[in-house]
């Protein structure tokens, strides 16, 4: 049974019922009805106030963090860091740029592939933390033609990072990621 079916139904007769009920019947006293009119005199358009979205701080966190991955992918399989600090504050940045400039001194780039999981835990003011798990299936690329170097490894075990992201000239930043053992 197709239930989309059913529900659309269900829905459409019960807004014929509406609409037959609003619309239908004779009243024994009808009720006069006005109309006003306004003269309109002044030369200048109105524009009505257009409602603004309040921003959701975790959406904001969790987009920043989204953008991280991306930015620090195309910095590795470029071997380029020119865009880093976009998405990088203090001490990840600083690793990060290291990482740019081994990668940059070997004979390989990273295709880098995860499979991320972040959630919010906790925002105050300008700084968010989150946890994320996620799976690392990077390998090993050719720089120049980005044909992979190595076998596409298949998903190893989960890590698990804690984020920390600081809000810089309005936007937010990594600014450290801390790997979490399992015991």
């Amino acid at each position: 049974m197709d239930w989309r079916r059913v529900a659309q139904g269900i829905i459409g007769s019960l807004l014929l019922a509406a609409l037959a009920a609003a619309c239908g019947g004779d009243d024994a006293d009808p009720t006069p009805t006005t109309t006003a009119t306004v003269a309109d005199t002044s030369s200048t358009p109105t524009v009505a106030a257009q409602p603004t979205a309040t921003p959701d701080p975790e959406a904001e966190v969790l987009a920043a963090y989204e953008r991280y991955w991306d930015v620090y992918a195309e910095a590795l399989r470029n071997r380029d860091d020119s865009r880093l600090d976009e998405v990088m504050t203090g001490p990840r940045l600083d690793r990060a740029l290291a990482e740019i400039q081994d990668l940059s001194n070997q004979d390989y780039a990273v295709a880098l592939v995860v499979n991320s999981r972040p959630v919010v835990v906790a925002i105050q003011d300008d700084e968010a933390m989150l946890m994320d798990a996620y799976e690392n299936q990077s390998y090993r690329i050719d720089p120049e033609t980005k044909a992979p170097l190595q076998p596409t490894p298949a998903p190893g075990p989960t890590l698990r990072d804690r984020v920390t992201l600081q809000r810089v000239g309005g936007a937010w930043k990594v600014v450290e990621t801390v790997r979490q053992v399992s015991q």
